[in-house]
């Protein structure tokens, strides 16, 4: 696990182009951060932690928000643009923070009971719902 390179990861992410989202597109970058696979869940949740503080030091506190309401304004019908839907549907906390006119989301993904969680970073224009 190497919080330098991963932070230089989530940089060139916010650099990149990011397409306009539109049917048939992504309207965004993510990636896998930290070691694959973790030896433990808590060391996953550890590392998350380590890189919101560093991210934190950069941007502020970040918006911490879980996806219930996402869940739920979705299940009424309404269209909730990606990659918020996507992570409505993986995440149980998302900690967000705008950074030069884009927003940078880290979770941690822990849905699978057989499979250790994993630290994403999702890069995107589109505004959080």
């Amino acid at each position: 696990m190497d919080i330098a390179k991963d932070l230089a990861l989530i940089d060139g992410l916010r650099t990149r182009v990011i397409p306009d989202a539109e049917p048939g597109e992504d309207g965004y970058r993510q990636a896998v951060l930290g070691l694959r696979p973790w030896q433990s869940a808590e060391d996953c949740y550890a590392y998350e932690a380590a890189l919101a503080e560093r991210l934190t030091e950069r941007w502020g506190e970040p918006s911490r928000w879980g996806p219930t309401t996402l869940v739920e304004r979705g299940a009424r019908g309404e269209r909730i643009p990606e990659p918020w839907a996507w992570l409505s549907d993986w995440a149980t906390e998302l900690l967000t923070w705008e950074a030069s006119g884009r927003w940078v989301t880290m979770t941690v993904i822990d849905g699978d009971s057989e499979e250790l969680p994993q630290v994403y970073v999702v890069v995107t224009t589109t505004d959080p719902p």
